[in-house]
């Protein structure tokens, strides 16, 4: 019979653990923002790539995320290439973290630029 008991402890103690997550708030995820972007140039002069990249958001943004990307290309010719890729992203609003614990926004940007030099026979 005490072993009956002692089972049936086990029991109520990992039931109430199964009904433990519904009294609590439920989790939310801070906001994330990201830009990738590509610089190519294939010609036979080098070319001038550059990039600027602002991100913001409030302090209280939660469970957004905005991505962007952009491609540039430049294929043949002779003269001076410029390739400049400026990117804002700004988010706004939100309610804030219902724990209460407020996390700043992970932001990554990245701009890849990549210069090939052609031959002189290189006619696209």
């Amino acid at each position: 019979m005490r072993h009956n008991f002692l089972s049936l402890g086990c029991i109520s103690a990992l039931l109430s653990l199964t009904f433990l997550p519904i009294s609590t708030g439920s989790a939310s995820a801070q906001c994330v923002i990201s830009h990738v972007g590509t610089q190519l140039n294939m010609s036979r002069n080098r070319a001038e790539q550059t990039s600027n990249i602002q991100m913001e958001s409030t302090p209280s943004c939660t469970g957004n995320v905005s991505s962007s990307r952009a491609v540039q290309v430049n294929i043949g010719g002779n003269g001076k290439v410029r390739q400049h890729q400026n990117v804002y992203h700004e988010m706004l609003g939100g309610k804030g973290n219902i724990t209460g614990v407020n996390v700043p926004t992970v932001k990554s940007g990245v701009v890849v630029p990549v210069n090939v030099r052609t031959p002189n026979n290189f006619n696209p």
